[in-house]
């Protein structure tokens, strides 16, 4: 996967080639997640970042690949008004039980992906790796919004180019 910046020994590892190649993990492309980022997008995005806090903080690297990747695993567009709400609060249970309907998890895995919206949810992570994994979604999901942002100002003032 070329828009996937990590290094290629960790792409080819059975355990993280089975899920960037699985087709539900594909599907999330088409699931619309923060603006104009996909859900898939995002989660490379979370991956890529949960990547070098491990390295710094000498972490489990493979679990916090593996959860970052599976974190937002709920395989549906939260934007559609036809779904329950608090998409926020409710969508780590749905991704971690998508997840381990196709993929074996660890503990701590497992806490990644369940815990990864802390403070949305009750409970704090329990693992480093699963606060890695907090970390690399909540700066993400700035940079997703900010992104937007500064493209919506260029937009409004003419003479500014991209």
């Amino acid at each position: 996967m070329t828009d996937f910046r990590i290094p290629e020994t960790y792409k080819r590892m059975p355990e993280i080639k089975k899920i960037l190649e699985h087709p539900d993990f594909q599907s999330m492309r088409f699931f619309r997640h923060h603006g104009n980022i996909d859900c898939r997008r995002h989660t490379l995005l979370v991956a890529e970042r949960a990547y070098v806090f491990s390295c710094r903080w000498h972490a489990d690297t493979l679990a916090v690949l593996r959860g970052a990747l599976l974190h937002d695993f709920y395989l549906y567009d939260w934007h559609s008004r036809d779904l329950p709400p608090f998409h926020g609060f409710r969508h780590p249970y749905r991704a971690l039980r998508e997840a381990e309907m196709r993929f074996q998890l660890n503990s701590i895995e497992r806490d990644c992906i369940k815990n990864h919206m802390f403070p949305l949810t009750p409970f704090p992570p329990k693992y480093k790796e699963s606060w890695i994994v907090n970390w690399a979604d909540k700066s993400s999901t700035v940079s997703d919004y900010a992104g937007m942002f500064k493209l919506a100002t260029m937009e409004a003032e003419p003479g500014l180019e991209l």
